[in-house]
C-alpha cells in the first residue's frame, strides 16, 4: 500500500514554487538570496469601476451636468479632486471618491476606475532563487527543518519560535500567554478554549503552532489575524514527538510559518520551515512511499494518535475489526516498545 509521507525533518532540502495565478513582473533573478519578506513578483489587481451619477449629485438635469464637468475621459485624479461643479447657492460639487481615472463621461454620468495597488507576492521563506517562472514567480530552495501539518487558517508569517513550555504535552491555557510572547510564533500541545485564541491575538503573538485543537474552534481560528497551524489533527492530544523535538531544539530561531489550507491534490500542506546553514546536501524528501516492515510511521487516526512507531510486519489478508470494517493491518512497535495492530489507513510514513 502506498502512503503519503508526513514530512517532519530536522534537516532536509526544501524546494518551493512561489507563483501568481495571473501574469505579473518578476523582480528577482536566479541564484539571488531572498528573505521571507522580499517581494519576488508583482501584478496589477483587477480594476474596480464606479458609476457616478453627476446629474443627481449636482441636482441638475443631465445636459446641465455635462456642462459642469471639469474632467475628460483619460484624466488621472486623486481622492477629493473635483469632477464636476460647482453649482447652486452652496457651490455643490462632485469629487473623486478615491485615486483613479475618468474612463467615460457624458449624459450626466461618469464611469470612474478606482486605482488598485499592485499585488505583491513575497518569498515567504529564506532561500536561494534557483529558477524563474516567466511572468509568474520563482522556485526557491533552502536547507533546514521542515514540519508539515494537517490544517491551517490560510495566513502566513515569519518570526521567532517560542515554545510555551519545556515540552509540548500540555494544554495551552490563557495564563501562559504573557507579554513575553509578544511578536513570537508560539508552540504548544493542544488547545480547546476559544479564550486562548482570543488572548493570543491580544498579546499579540505572531503565529501559533499546535499539536492538536478541538474541532469546534475551527470557525474562530479562521477569523484570527495571526496564522495557526495544526500539526496532528483535531483532538485533545500532545504534539507528536518528532515535531516537538524539532521545535524545542530550535527555540529562538526564525521560522517561516505558512498556514495555508491543506490541498493534497496540489501537494500543498501547512508548514513551518526553519532555514539552516549546513555543509551537507540532504536529498529532497519523497512525497509517497510503500508501507512495509522497517518503515517509521505516525498514527493519524484512532485513540493512539499521534504516536510514532515502526512497522514490524504487514499482516497478510484483511481482518474484520470490532466496528465491522474489513481492512488490512500492520503490527507496529511504539516508542514505549509496546506492539499494537493498526489499520494501514490509519498510518502515514514519517521521515524525521
Amino acid at each position: 500500500m502506498i502512503s503519503k509521507v508526513k514530512h517532519i525533518h530536522a534537516l532536509t532540502s526544501i524546494k518551493r514554487e512561489r507563483v501568481l495565478p495571473v501574469a505579473g513582473h518578476v523582480l528577482v533573478r536566479r541564484m539571488q538570496k531572498v528573505s521571507p519578506s522580499d517581494v519576488i513578483v508583482v501584478a496589477p489587481l483587477v480594476s474596480q469601476f464606479v458609476l457616478l451619477d453627476i446629474a443627481q449629485g449636482l441636482n441638475v438635469n443631465p445636459a446641465r451636468a455635462d456642462e459642469l464637468l471639469q474632467r475628460q475621459a483619460g484624466e488621472d485624479l486623486v481622492q477629493g479632486d473635483v469632477i464636476a461643479g460647482p453649482v447652486g447657492l452652496f457651490k455643490r460639487v462632485v469629487r473623486a471618491p478615491q485615486e483613479g481615472m475618468v474612463r467615460i463621461a457624458g449624459e450626466g454620468k461618469v464611469l470612474y476606475e478606482i486605482s488598485s495597488p499592485d499585488f505583491e507576492l513575497q518569498a515567504g521563506m529564506e532561500g536561494t532563487i534557483t529558477n524563474i517562472i516567466p511572468e509568474r514567480g520563482a522556485i526557491i530552495e533552502t536547507k533546514g527543518a521542515l514540519i508539515q501539518g494537517v490544517w491551517g487558517n490560510g495566513k502566513t508569517t515569519y518570526g521567532v519560535v517560542q515554545p510555551t513550555s519545556n515540552d509540548l504535552l500540555k494544554e495551552l491555557v490563557v495564563e501562559q500567554l504573557n507579554i513575553g510572547f509578544r511578536g513570537a510564533i508560539i508552540t504548544a500541545g493542544f488547545c480547546r478554549s476559544p479564550e486562548v485564541l482570543e488572548a493570543a491575538g491580544i498579546v499579540p503573538v505572531k503565529g501559533l503552532i499546535l499539536g492538536s485543537m478541538s474541532a469546534n474552534l475551527i470557525p474562530l481560528a479562521k477569523k484570527m489575524d495571526y496564522p495557526i497551524m495544526i500539526v496532528d489533527g483535531f483532538r485533545e492530544t500532545p504534539m507528536n514527538k518528532a515535531a516537538e523535538k524539532i521545535l524545542i531544539e530550535n527555540k529562538d530561531k526564525n521560522i517561516a510559518l505558512n498556514a495555508q489550507e491543506l490541498d493534497t491534490f496540489q501537494g500543498n500542506f501547512p508548514e513551518g520551515i526553519i532555514s539552516q546553514s549546513s555543509t551537507s546536501e540532504p536529498d529532497l524528501p519523497s512525497e509517497a512511499e510503500t508501507l512495509k516492515a522497517g518503515k517509521k510511521v505516525i498514527i493519524i487516526n484512532g485513540p493512539q494518535a499521534p504516536q510514532i512507531g515502526e512497522i514490524e510486519k504487514i499482516i497478510p489478508g484483511k481482518q474484520v475489526l470490532s466496528s465491522g470494517v474489513e481492512t488490512q493491518l500492520a503490527e507496529v512497535t511504539l516508542a514505549n516498545e509496546k506492539r499494537t495492530k493498526i489499520p494501514l489507513t490509519n498510518l502515514e510514513i514519517i521521515n524525521d
